[in-house]
């Protein structure tokens, strides 16, 4: 069991896996993240995203005889669903995959995603050969919910109203048959990023440690954070974005894509009192170099007080 929160990077590349020369040191697979922490049950797995980076993120899983995996998507764009198909997990009935994610326009949740990609004739394999083992949580106001994990109490979904009335109440939450602390729990909060799309980031504060992990991916500048948004980033000892384009390019071509630029998470990290900051969501057409180009953007505008690196993948960040 993981002694503290950890965060392992399988895949940090926006829009479609790369694969050549000049994309070796920050790899090519799309966006998929493992969270891992001594709040969590040791037969369960918590994963963000299952792009191309959920396949050796699954293999892994395999091996330590994991049988209960939650993935969380932040949305169901390909670069953030792709390895969903081709997984081992997806395929052995053994193991129980829970899918949770936001509900989009006209109504699609996790459910209606995983049966539009799964089917012919845009994939071999239907559907229903390996629903069986399957369960799906939409997420219809994710802002107004919590997920709380116990490494004996398991997992469970809860309004936020709810969470916070128990909260104050004796501090004690019911998950699963007990009664738990808040200082034992796992507790993961939704926020809707600046995407084309319903787009979750998803904060993890961790009992146990008081750490905090946040992930805002798919997520485009604004002029001025919302409140909101920087209260729900605020404090994070690790907040990993996205970082896809240099300010530049942004300017002059991808402005509306909704994707971010070195200066605007900077400012992000700064004005929530981030410790580290993480870049991520690698544009397919940035080599290493135009890798390295970004966090030097970012490095010109860092105050002494935030620390900034760019993600990789199979990178393991102890918060």
């Amino acid at each position: 069991m993981c002694n503290s929160l950890k965060v392992t990077t399988f895949g940090t590349r926006g829009s479609i896996p790369v694969s050549n020369p000049e994309s070796i040191i920050y790899g090519g697979n799309t966006t998929c993240l493992r969270i891992e922490s001594p709040c969590i049950p040791k037969e369960k797995a918590l994963i963000v995203d299952a792009g191309s980076g959920y396949l050796p993120c699954s293999y892994r899983l395999l091996g330590e005889k994991v049988h209960d995996v939650h993935v969380l998507f932040t949305h169901y764009h390909h670069d953030h669903t792709q390895g969903l198909l081709l997984a081992p997990p997806t395929f052995i009935k053994s193991i129980k995959t829970h899918l949770y994610g936001p509900v989009d326009a006209g109504g699609v949740g996790p459910k209606e995603m995983w049966k539009t990609i799964m089917q012919p004739p845009y994939f071999p394999v239907h559907h229903k050969l390996h629903e069986s083992h399957f369960s799906f949580h939409p997420l219809e106001f994710p802002q107004t919910q919590v997920m709380l994990v116990h490494n004996q109490g398991g997992i469970r979904m809860m309004d936020v109203d709810q969470y916070e009335t128990l909260n104050l109440k004796d501090g004690y939450i019911p998950i699963g048959k007990g009664k738990y602390p808040k200082s034992e729990i796992l507790v993961i909060s939704m926020y809707m990023s600046n995407h084309p799309e319903n787009t979750i980031c998803y904060a993890f504060d961790e009992g146990l440690t008081g750490k905090k992990f946040v992930f805002l991916t798919d997520h485009e500048n604004h002029d001025s954070n919302p409140n909101d948004l920087k209260n729900h980033i605020k404090g994070a000892d690790l907040l990993v974005m996205d970082c896809q384009y240099s300010r530049l390019k942004y300017d002059s071509m991808t402005a509306g894509y909704g994707h971010g630029t070195p200066d605007y998470c900077v400012r992000t990290a700064r004005e929530v009192g981030a410790k580290l900051l993480g870049l991520t969501h690698h544009d397919p057409n940035a080599k290493d170099l135009d890798v390295e180009g970004i966090l030097a953007e970012a490095k010109a505008c860092v105050p002494r007080e935030v620390d900034v690196f760019t993600c990789r993948d199979y990178q393991e960040i102890e918060v």
